[in-house]
């Protein structure tokens, strides 16, 4: 007899949920405290602001084809160790030598580094959950674990803020590289088994292996909506962010501490989105909850086109917008990953989550730049505008396409799994699980 939800957070899974407790709120507080180090206190353009956004996603694309399928023969505890210390190493660099005349520099190898690092310890995290509990008890887990995510969205931001408007630059970064560093001496205690493979001699190359995953995910029914959704949403979702930034920043007229609050009020949504998707969530079609989820997050940026009027109320109505958006985006992305797992061979399960972050966290970077270039070019109004109303087209998309695939979800589930015949949940199935449209 299987363990309720309740019990999942035990024993070694436990353990793992507190390293990326640890190492996800470090890596979400860097996540904006470099961008506002870069506004405030070096005074750099749009379009550096949104290079400098970039080079946090953009190695995604190289980790995913160097290391992605290693993660299935590679022993994943020395993975998260290495990663989450080099970061803290590389935090430590800004504090050190940022006052420099290089200091713009600096911060591009530091995001750079940051970007190749996180990719790496989030591709890893992704196979270890189905080694450290039942099939029946994925979705509980990766509810538990979206969780974390969503409370960093909620924490992070004003974290951020916070140390910079309080401590500056020095002794913020210092504070979170200390969360880093803890994350990697507690990953050294954690024990996991390395996956059956093939024999040496019959291995693919690893770029070959994730190439496969990428025809894997492409060519399945259900896992490709969900891929191209997920690359159309990370793109213009950081687009309208770092547009976003730059709006609040200088035509609002928010503090940075300001600005993290507004993400951090409006980050209750994805823990709100956490417990659901983790209960009753968890019980609703698969299709109705990915749509339900993915039309949340995409139109409720509008909000941020009208905003107007006082600093409060912009306050409020930018919180407002944040919080629906991350209900939504967690509903989504708990249902994604735990579709995607479901459907992926677990000896393939390194290949295709290395495949996944490719396609659907590539294009982030892009976004970023995009958003940049658009927000000095167009203005930075105008570039918001299009940039939801193309959030808004991508969802359209999207809705008819998953509404579609009812039947064919129903029938490529293994039976018991998640689904009934006409799409409804049946609560005796082995959940399913997919990856976050952008861990989120």
């Amino acid at each position: 007899m299987s363990r309720g939800p309740g019990r999942v957070l035990a024993g070694r899974f436990l353990q793992f949920w507190l390293i990326q407790l640890s190492a996800q709120v470090g890596a979400k507080v860097a996540l904006l405290f470099l961008p506002l180090l870069a506004i405030r206190g070096y005074g750099v353009s749009p379009a550096v602001l949104g290079f400098l956004n970039a080079l946090q996603y953009f190695p995604v694309l190289a980790v995913a084809l160097l290391f992605g399928a290693a993660f299935d023969r590679w022993n994943r505890r020395t993975c998260f160790v290495a990663a989450y210390l080099g970061n803290s190493a590389a935090l430590l660099l800004v504090p050190l030598y940022g006052d420099g005349r290089h200091r713009v520099l600096l911060l591009v190898g530091v995001c750079t580094a940051m970007g190749c690092l996180v990719a790496f310890a989030d591709m890893c995290a992704q196979t270890v959950p189905p080694d450290l509990v039942p099939a029946d008890q994925l979705v509980a887990a990766n509810g538990r674990l979206e969780f974390v995510y969503s409370l960093c969205l909620v924490g992070a931001p004003g974290a951020a803020g916070l140390l910079y408007d309080r401590f500056g630059s020095g002794p913020g970064l210092t504070v979170v590289s200390a969360l880093c560093c803890a994350a990697g001496v507690l990953s050294l205690g954690l024990r996991l088994s390395r996956r059956a493979g093939p024999e040496p001699g019959a291995r693919p190359r690893v770029w070959a292996a994730t190439v496969s995953g990428m025809r894997f995910l492409l060519r399945h029914p259900v896992l490709r909506v969900t891929t191209v959704q997920a690359g159309l949403f990370n793109f213009l979702e950081q687009a309208v962010m770092t547009v976003y930034l730059l709006l609040a920043v200088r035509l609002w007229g928010l503090s940075p501490g300001s600005v993290g609050m507004t993400i951090t009020v409006g980050g209750a949504g994805t823990v709100l989105g956490a417990v659901v998707a983790a209960g009753r969530g968890g019980r609703m079609s698969a299709v109705r909850a990915l749509v339900l989820g993915m039309g949340l997050a995409s139109l409720t940026p509008m909000l941020l086109v009208f905003a107007g009027g006082s600093r409060p109320i912009l306050i409020t109505m930018a919180s407002a917008t944040f919080m629906i958006y991350g209900f939504g985006l967690t509903l989504y992305n708990v249902h994604a990953v735990s579709l995607r797992q479901m459907l992926t061979p677990p000896e393939r399960l390194g290949s295709v989550s290395a495949a996944y972050r490719f396609l659907a966290f590539g294009p982030i970077g892009l976004g970023a730049l995009l958003g940049g270039w658009a927000g000095g070019f167009l203005g930075l109004r105008a570039s918001l505008t299009v940039f939801v109303a193309l959030l808004a087209v991508a969802f359209a998309v999207f809705a008819v396409s998953a509404l579609r695939l009812r039947a064919t979800i129903a029938a490529v589930l293994p039976k018991g799994r998640g689904t009934g015949p006409d799409g409804a949940a049946n609560d005796s199935a082995e959940p399913v699980r997919t990856s976050p449209a952008n861990p989120s």
